[in-house]
């Protein structure tokens, strides 16, 4: 009885696994790597406005001492 279910409950999660991986999307990798570059576009003119704005607060700031 016991090693039935342990049996089962290999199987469910089997197939639970099985299902998981296909609605992650690996199916299409062109997609990911698009998105990818998007994403790393995105961070760097977010990582350039917040340099910019580092600068200008540093003017601000010798300026007013």
């Amino acid at each position: 009885m016991r090693g039935t279910l342990i049996i089962g409950l290999a199987i469910v999660l089997l197939i639970v696994a099985i299902l998981v991986i296909k609605n992650m999307g690996n199916d299409n990798p062109g997609v990911t790597e698009t998105q990818a570059e998007k994403y790393t576009e995105r961070a760097q003119s977010a990582a350039d406005n917040a340099n910019k704005r580092i600068q200008d607060i540093r003017k601000q700031v010798t300026g007013s001492e």
